[in-house]
């Protein structure tokens, strides 16, 4: 019975460092994108790492007062979203070509990826630090 505990302790521990990892990288790409102190966001569907943890951000419930629109989901996009900038969470969205980036997690590691050509269409100017994660 402590063995079971002991594991689901360690899963649960495990499960918060992630979603922590992710809302910080999530925060930084953010910031990078909009490059406004406090920028708002608009989160299409739910993504626990920034609903529980959006220190720093404004989360808007209405996606014309929104800085940038997160996917989580293309599915039901309103069109009052359709000329903000999109920011994907799954490498699947960035097969839409208005989504100028994605973060998403594959094999146990998190991938950020840039298109050269829609950050350069949307004129954003990433620093260098964000380089190597953007796509020719």
């Amino acid at each position: 019975m402590i063995k079971i505990l002991i594991f689901f302790f360690i899963i649960t521990t495990l499960h918060a460092s992630d979603t922590n990892l992710e809302s910080k990288i999530f925060k930084n790409i953010i910031h990078a994108i909009v490059q406004k102190e406090h920028p708002t966001i608009y989160i299409h569907k739910k993504l626990n790492s920034l609903s529980n943890h959006p220190g720093g951000l404004n989360i808007s419930s209405k996606c014309e007062d929104a800085d940038l629109v997160i996917l989580s989901t293309l599915k039901g996009l309103p069109q009052k979203c359709q000329g903000k900038l999109l920011f994907g969470s799954r490498y699947s969205h960035l097969k839409n070509s208005n989504v100028i980036g994605s973060f998403f997690w594959q094999k146990g590691r998190p991938n950020i990826l840039f298109y050269k050509d829609r950050l350069k269409k949307n004129q954003i100017k990433l620093d260098n630090s964000f380089d190597k994660y953007i796509e020719k």
